[in-house]
């Protein structure tokens, strides 16, 4: 395993953190859309943390693509899989990944905007998914923390 990057997953970790709370602001005010997206925004933040503090790429916007390649990341680690809730951390990140395009632009659903297709529910479950998203990056990270032996 290579050198951990601390700061560097802190730097994307205490991004991850602020894009959740504005998201969660968000849901207080009807905005569900935005809130949704910013769920998906802090669950793809807390992942490529993760990633970068590995030193590997964490690049993409694809949240399904950054926890498979987190996943191969952990391919050394033990246990090889962090789950993250009962439907583990594939589902746990497909659900957030579905509000990165249609949770913004007004062309994504057949009429309306996106304000008229999300509801307060759905910003309930998409931060809720975020937040299991990243406690599972943030258990991954422990887990290669710890495995990697003192600073």
């Amino acid at each position: 395993m290579s050198v951990l990057d601390g700061a560097e997953f802190a730097s994307w970790r205490s991004s991850a953190e602020r894009t959740l709370d504005a998201g969660a602001q968000l849901a207080t005010t009807g905005s569900s859309e935005w809130a949704c997206f910013l769920a998906e925004q802090a669950a793809q933040l807390g992942v490529e943390g993760v990633l970068h503090g590995l030193g590997e790429p964490g690049w993409g916007h694809d949240l399904t693509v950054l926890v498979a390649n987190l996943h191969r990341a952990l391919a050394g680690a033990e246990p090889t899989r962090v789950d993250v809730g009962p439907a583990g951390a594939d589902d746990g990140a497909a659900r957030p990944s579905r509000h990165d395009i249609p949770a913004r632009y007004p062309d994504a659903h057949p009429a309306g905007p996106p304000a008229a297709h999300y509801r307060a529910s759905d910003a309930t479950d998409a931060l809720a998914d975020a937040r299991a998203v990243l406690a599972w990056a943030d258990a991954a990270w422990e887990l290669v923390r710890t495995a990697s032996g003192p600073p």
